[in-house]
């Protein structure tokens, strides 16, 4: 019953690897120059989609900011029959799968401060949308509803009232003009506390509770932010406010955008690549060829002493596929080593210059170390294809009259 089941002509795979290994370390130095170029190869492809995919990462971060993907902008069409009002806020508030929504107005004012008068814009913003904002406060604290009185100011801003710094902003009076553009309204005109710095620059921005302006009668809002449960109903949503007459934007549409640049980009960087790549390929064909040539006569005894055809091409891909797995991971592991400690040196120039939030140029994605790791199996069996073929097709009594 044995006999049955086991055929004694079967070289076992264990067998076959031991010998791949053996064939392979018996020749050291042709080993070890293919295996380096297969370390150079890997490691620079790996090296520069490293560089792309962290850069991309940080790119996204950067002009993302605090943006939640998930959330939805919202303003009017500068249709007079379509206004951004309390109505319609309502409406959007109430479509399926809203989380929360936040309203925004905006408007020109003036500071005046230390005897110095500024322009600047004002927003006022309700709590859900300072939330969903998640404006970088710096100093103090930000808005509550209860507050009417209270203002949050810009780095900008309270350097251009004359204020020397963040602290000694704090808990001062700034007086502030608000003209409101609506004869029907009176204009905004009183003296604010304020109460937190947000670390903004650019132009002059000052931050103000939106119930401030509701109790003036302001009834348009300048903006809508909305945010969704998941990021799938974020589309199906927007085409619904959006057949309400709105304008629609989201940080999706920004992140779509980066990845098609990045998409070139990495393309361009691994072939840069290949380059190294294709060296190390040939490398790889040489060796494989040389080895069979080597080994004819040596082939051609084992299939004699009852090795089979295809264990006579298994022995080949296994030593293809060593020669691939081994040059791949010391590859991924040096471009790794050499990313990160790129990074550390880019991090420690950085805290020099003042920089205090780290960052990642080179990113080390699980998928990615994977992926290589089986491009580099899959160029292995493509390369070893003609001499696995050929050593399967030795005629035994040809390579045994072999000098």
């Amino acid at each position: 019953m044995k006999n049955r089941f086991h055929n004694p002509n079967v070289i076992p795979s264990s067998v076959l690897i031991y010998m791949a290994w053996r064939n392979l370390t018996h020749k050291k130095l042709r080993a070890f120059l293919t295996v380096f170029g297969v370390v150079i190869g890997i490691g620079a492809i790996f090296f520069l989609l490293s560089f792309g995919i962290g850069l991309q990462r940080l790119v996204t971060s950067q002009v993302l900011g605090n943006q939640s993907v998930k959330s939805i902008d919202v303003t009017s069409s500068n249709s007079k029959i379509i206004k951004l009002d309390q109505s319609s806020f309502e409406r959007m508030r109430n479509l399926p799968h809203v989380v929360r929504a936040g309203a925004m107005y905006s408007f020109a004012s003036s500071l005046k401060s230390h005897g110095s008068e500024v322009d600047a814009i004002v927003y006022g913003e309700d709590i859900n949308y300072q939330h969903m904002s998640n404006l970088p406060l710096r100093e103090g604290r930000a808005l509550t509803d209860s507050d009417r009185k209270s203002i949050l100011l810009n780095i900008t801003a309270y350097k251009s009232v004359g204020f020397t710094d963040a602290e000694s902003a704090l808990g001062k009076k700034v007086t502030m003009h608000i003209p409101l553009g609506d004869p029907a309204l009176k204009e905004i005109d009183d003296t604010f506390t304020v109460a937190g710095i947000i670390d903004t620059q650019g132009g002059n921005e000052v931050y103000v509770p939106g119930a401030l302006l509701t109790d003036a009668g302001v009834s348009t809002y300048k903006q809508v932010k909305i945010e969704v449960d998941t990021t799938e109903h974020v589309s199906p949503l927007r085409k619904q406010i959006e057949s309400l007459g709105f304008v629609t934007t989201s940080p999706i549409d920004t992140i779509d955008q980066i990845n098609q640049i990045f998409a070139f980009f990495n393309i361009i960087l691994a072939g840069f690549g290949g380059i190294g790549m294709i060296v190390a390929v040939l490398g790889m064909f040489n060796t494989l060829t040389i080895s069979l040539l080597e080994r004819t006569k040596e082939i051609g005894l084992m299939v004699t002493l009852g090795g089979r055809n295809r264990d006579m091409r298994k022995l080949f891909i296994l030593e293809a596929m060593l020669l691939s797995f081994v040059g791949a991971l010391l590859g991924i592991i040096l471009a790794i080593a050499l990313g990160q400690a790129i990074n550390l040196v880019m991090n420690a120039f950085a805290s020099h210059r003042g920089v205090t939030d780290h960052f990642q140029l080179f990113a080390t994605p699980w998928w990615l170390v994977l992926g290589m790791l089986v491009f580099m199996l899959v160029v292995g069996m493509i390369v070893v294809y003609l001499p696995a073929r050929r050593a399967a097709r030795i005629n035994p009594i040809d390579a045994l009259r072999r000098e």
